[in-house]
């Protein structure tokens, strides 16, 4: 069943050959170098498999040249486009998990010498998948993670265009929804279920719309089962009542020491997500439809030590591995785009893409928006650098990501912003430091001069706000759908672009160390932001020596260049790290205080802004700290900021 066949793909590294062809024409001669072996792409059990089996595909590659062999799995049904599920990395295996569609697959990996850059591969054709659907019925099958299931349906009745699922828990009248899904004839319909109790009954049913009206299938019985970890334990310190915004009854929660995870108003957990390599995962956002995005340690392209923050993943609710990459394989792209040179060890000058950090985010073309760190080092008087004083900064790197998750854009912070403005706390990170990425250039102190914490893009003008929390300032800049000059449009925050309007007489007006602003409502003139207030809490000069952090929310005019705070909400204590903000469909606001201490907790807080300072609403709260929180109508539903 298996086809062997080596080439090379382009993108994926050097092509092979005896000759190299240069400028004017000319031949330069080259000796040939072998091309890696694939002796064998192995699944870890035979065709044909139902839906829902979990298939690990282990591959084995030699070569005869020195050098790291990386593996790139690529999967696809046959006779349609393959699908990178996990660019090159020195894990060979990957687990690969089919929920939606049945079909014939097939299987590719290529090996390539990270030394030589020559590829080898193997493709395993074909796989067959085969329904859950019996004798036309509909069907709902258990999945690993007892909190989900998987409702499998026949094929939409003639005429029908869309389908989904109603989510109905006993003793219940509201039922929640999966999304869509487009009919397509004579193909099932699957969806994974998920935002369910542990140990409860839930009726599904299947509804199905024909361009005019709604008609519903069968419903089926569903038992969840319970967790197989323990999970964070939740309390509601002010339970919802019908002030609250009860259409975002769900709260997916990306906890920095445990397992993500949804609760709904009841405090009770819904879904959970346990990392197959061991690690805690960080959720950065939810995609539409049921996708969630974050960042892990694992293994990268190079095999090296650093295994921190390597990981950008998508999976979907049921737990699966959608697609992954990794820090050193995206650097790898970026030197080459950008023509600077990467070398992330002692010794080296310029670390491109070190590790991923605290943001990707889905825009509406399908691609995906990522930052990463760059680390670099100044002898030429930057922040006091001399040839035998060198300093080692931390800047960032915004990375677009096409569909097939390739460099189809960066931004580099170096280009563009002066580093001699430090960090305004004098904030610091040696290798090891929790909130840092690795330092990998120095054995000493790094300077974490921008610590950029989140990215919104602009629909109406394709531009992007980098959130900078070591600078309180948040930028814009002209990414223009990858076709803007790049430039800085405009700087918010103290000492930046904008005046500050006052009216209220705040001690300290402007935000500080803040966390994931964006606009909301019309998209160009309400941003809110979770405001930390580091800066505003630190002694005189700089700040007023005490405070709470707040929901800060701000009316901005970009033609008149000035701010109007419309909600300063004390949320209660000071939370020196993390943080949300959400506009709720009711016009509350929700926010995130991710990281108290003494003792360490966090809390979502629903804001009323019934005034400048507002009210506090429905409040869940956690004995761990919490990056970020999103209020959905369901986990199918991702919060968007305007």
């Amino acid at each position: 069943m298996n086809s062997f066949r080596r080439f090379f793909i382009a993108g994926h590294g050097i092509a092979t050959g005896t000759a190299l062809s240069i400028a004017l024409g000319a031949v330069l001669s080259m000796p040939a170098m072998a091309v890696p072996t694939v002796s064998s792409l192995q699944p870890s059990v035979p065709p044909p498999q139902p839906l829902g089996t979990s298939i690990t595909l282990t591959a084995s590659a030699t070569d005869t040249d020195p050098g790291t062999i990386s593996y790139r799995f690529e999967i696809g049904a046959l006779r349609t486009p393959m699908s990178m599920i996990r660019d090159y990395s020195v894990s060979n295996t990957y687990v690969f998990t089919p929920l939606i569609h049945e079909a014939m697959y097939q299987f590719t990996v290529y090996a390539r010498n990270n030394s030589t850059g020559n590829i080898g591969s193997l493709t395993y054709t074909p796989y067959q998948i085969t329904t859950l659907v019996v004798n036309g019925q509909a069907v709902v099958t258990a999945l690993s993670n007892p909190l989900t299931a998987l409702y499998s349906s026949p094929p939409c009745a003639a005429g029908g265009e869309y389908m989904r699922v109603s989510i109905l828990q006993s003793g219940r009248t509201a039922p929640f929804f999966t999304s869509w899904r487009t009919c397509v004839a004579g193909e099932t319909v699957n969806f994974i279920i998920a935002g369910m109790h542990a140990s409860t009954l839930y009726s599904l049913t299947s509804q199905t719309w024909n361009g005019s009206m709604i008609s519903s299938g069968p419903t089926l019985p569903f038992t969840t089962g319970n967790p197989t970890v323990t999970l964070a334990t939740i309390t509601l310190p002010v339970p919802a009542t019908t002030s609250d915004s009860t259409l975002e009854r769900f709260l997916l929660m990306s906890f920095t020491a445990t397992y993500p995870m949804a609760i709904d108003f009841t405090g009770k957990p819904v879904w959970y997500y346990v990392d197959p390599s061991g690690g805690m995962p960080l959720v950065t956002r939810p995609v539409l439809g049921g996708d969630i995005l974050m960042l892990a340690n694992g293994a990268n392209s190079a095999g090296t030590s650093v295994t921190e923050s390597q990981i950008l993943r998508e999976i979907d609710l049921a737990g699966n591995t959608v697609r992954e990459t990794n820090a050193t394989r995206v650097s790898e792209q970026v030197a080459a785009l950008s023509g600077v040179p990467s070398n992330c060890s002692i010794g080296g000058t310029d670390c491109l893409v070190g590790a991923f950090h605290h943001e990707a985010v889905r825009l509406s073309n399908g691609h995906t928006l990522v930052l990463s760190d760059e680390e670099k080092i100044f002898t030429d008087g930057t922040q006091g650098s001399s040839a035998m004083n060198p300093v080692d900064i931390i800047g960032d790197i915004i990375i677009d990501l096409d569909t097939n998750w390739q460099v189809a854009w960066y931004w580099r912070a170096f280009d563009h912003l002066d580093p001699n403005r430090a960090a305004i706390l004098g904030e610091t990170c040696t290798a090891g430091q929790g909130g840092c990425p690795p330092v990998l250039l120095t054995t000493g102190i790094a300077q974490d001069w921008l610590h950029a914490n989140a990215l919104y893009y602009t629909p109406s003008d394709g531009s992007i706000l980098m959130s900078m929390r070591h600078q309180d300032w948040i930028i814009k800049i002209d990414y223009g759908n990858e076709m803007g000059t790049d430039s800085i449009l405009w700087t918010l925050g103290f000492g930046g672009d904008f005046t500050m309007n006052n009216t209220s007489n705040d001690p300290y007006p402007w935000f500080s160390h803040q966390h994931d602003p964006g606009f909301v409502q019309d998209g160009t003139t309400t941003l809110a932001m979770f405001d930390n207030g580091n800066t505003r809490v630190s002694a005189p000069p700089l700040g007023l020596g005490s405070g709470d952090s707040r929901g800060y929310v701000l009316s901005v005019d970009q033609v008149g260049m000035t701010v109007t705070p419309t909600l300063l909400a004390d949320l209660g204590y000071f939370s020196m790290a993390l943080g949300t903000a959400e506009l709720l469909s009711n016009g509350d606001y929700h926010f995130e205080a991710g990281f108290a201490f003494m003792p360490t907790y966090s809390e979502a807080i629903e804001v009323f802004p019934t005034s400048l300072t507002g009210t506090l609403g429905f409040t869940a709260k956690a004995t761990v700290p919490c990056y970020r929180s999103f209020r959905m109508t369901s986990l199918y539903s991702p919060p968007e900021k305007d």
